[in-house]
């Protein structure tokens, strides 16, 4: 079994089916411990889990596990989040609130926040795939498990377009209602650098002052905020005193 970690909406699911598609590798995924319920635990059984908890809430708590972990660019994750959100996990719920609280990631929630959860899991993976480079050449980064993972002959003619994973069946869905606008909704943009049309500025200087360090560390640095801060930042009046 590997681990196949990431902050949402980093490419996690993309990856998966491209295991399953391409390689007939089926994968199971690890939840949060307060929603783990039922037979959960078969999930495990499977070569691959996927997972968006930090390491501490990995079970088994096993530092062999090799782990695969996607990276991507912390503005375009909280900016998919937050459609998600709205669109989905919340309906009707505000898209800009529902960013500056994914943002802030009070008290662990949002799996940690996007620098922690990247921080932590850069020092348990095996393995760093960037979402960039994933949706560039799904294939080049698929075989980079070859050494940790099983892997058949890939069959190349079934790598899926995002035109097919927005609108045909693929596997990971569920049983849902309305399954082909649940689509188009899931797979909104596969985008990169959608923040620079979709988060407003006010954000891309709260995100920079909370998460700049991971940023730039991993090479992040286009659109770095360097302007000055207000003495008293914008966010403050929306939710409190805090962040």
């Amino acid at each position: 079994m590997i681990w196949l970690a990431s902050f949402p909406r980093s490419g996690n699911t993309f990856f998966r089916i491209v295991l399953h598609e391409v390689y007939g590798i089926s994968s199971g995924r690890l939840l949060p411990p307060e929603m783990r319920q039922g037979d959960w635990e078969k999930d495990l059984d499977f070569p691959v889990v996927k997972t968006h908890v930090e390491p501490h809430d990995l079970y088994p708590d096993d530092p062999t596990i090799p782990a695969v972990y996607i990276v991507r660019d912390g503005r375009d994750a909280v900016v998919s989040m937050s459609h998600h959100r709205r669109d989905i996990v919340v309906p009707g719920s505000d898209y800009l609130r529902n960013m500056a609280e994914a943002i802030r990631a009070e008290n662990g929630t949002f799996f940690g926040g996007w620098s922690q959860n990247v921080e932590d899991w850069l020092q348990r993976a095996t393995i760093v795939i960037h979402f960039e480079e994933l949706i560039r050449d799904p294939i080049g980064n698929a075989e980079k498990l070859r050494g940790i993972l099983d892997m058949p002959d890939p069959d190349l003619e079934k790598l899926p377009t995002f035109e097919d994973l927005r609108k045909k069946p693929m596997p990971y869905q569920g049983q849902r209602k309305n399954l082909a606008e649940w689509r188009k909704k899931f797979f909104r943009r596969g985008k990169v650098g959608a923040w620079k049309d979709e988060m407003p500025e006010p954000m891309q200087q709260l995100f920079w002052d909370l998460h700049g360090d991971t940023m730039e560390k991993l090479g992040y640095t286009e659109g770095r905020w360097e302007r000055p801060r207000p003495k008293k930042r914008w966010y403050q009046k929306l939710f409190g005193s805090g962040g």
